[in-house]
């Protein structure tokens, strides 16, 4: 008898991690997308429309998602043009630069040498004081966004101005159940799917989880349900490593 394929399942939103589940379906993997989370438009863009109108107030520009920075990026070229010279503008991967890098000049990273305990809002943060920012910043962000950062630069007496690029939509609790029914594996990529999880799975059912990075991993072990595996970076292949090595222990 033929043994069974590992069950893996995605539940970040469509666009998010490209192509890790056709590479898991290229280890052998069984693969189910189940996205838990799902993104709308503001309901107005005036206040972002605003900031973009008055860039040229701000010392620099942080964004901590490739979502917000794909929408933010998209808004300036339509009304500023593309290659802008200022101001400094603040990303916290490669993911999320990537779509600012098509509007600004220079998009500047956290040091690979930079640590702090926390996700990556943190370590923007801290490399954001490192590199002694000037005050204010504008904070391009969803409507869930966590505080680690604009909470940072204020400690540090810097003006935040915090500006809505796209609101979250969370799956019901049915949906959430059903989403990880049969799953060796699943991933979660936000902090509120893990808490999601955590309230609809019962604890002997669970499968291996796996967290995206350290801050959805805490808000699991919050919740309760601490991970099997956190991966090094928010990218296709460190995730596809950690998920690849619960498989081959389970």
């Amino acid at each position: 008898m033929s043994r069974r394929q590992p069950v893996v399942v995605l539940t970040s939103a469509g666009g998010g991690l490209a192509g890790l589940a056709e590479l898991l379906r290229g280890d052998g993997l069984t693969v189910r997308e189940s996205p838990l989370q799902s993104f709308e438009p503001p309901a107005d863009w005036t206040a972002l429309d605003s900031a973009i109108r008055h860039l040229d107030k701000y010392a620099a520009v942080a964004v901590t998602s490739p979502r917000a920075a794909e929408v933010f990026a998209g808004r300036v070229a339509e009304q500023r043009g593309t290659g802008l010279a200022g101001p400094a503008v603040w990303a916290t991967g490669d993911a999320t630069a990537a779509p600012l890098e098509r509007v600004f000049a220079v998009v500047r990273l956290p040091s690979g040498l930079q640590t702090v305990d926390g996700g990556a809002a943190s370590m923007l943060g801290s490399a954001m004081l490192a590199g002694r920012v000037g005050s204010p910043v504008l904070f391009a962000a969803g409507d869930a966004r966590r505080e680690e950062l604009p909470s940072m630069l204020r400690a540090a007496g810097i003006q935040v101005d915090e500006v809505i690029c796209y609101h979250s939509v969370l799956a019901d609790e049915t949906t959430a159940r059903r989403a990880v029914a049969g799953a060796d594996v699943v991933l979660v990529s936000s902090p509120r799917v893990a808490a999601l999880l955590a309230k609809v799975s019962s604890r002997d059912e669970r499968p291996a989880l796996v967290a995206i990075g350290p801050t959805t991993a805490a808000a699991a072990r919050h919740a309760r349900w601490s991970p099997d595996a956190v991966a090094r970076r928010p990218t296709v292949e460190a995730v596809a490593a950690r998920i690849r090595d619960l498989v081959s222990r389970r």
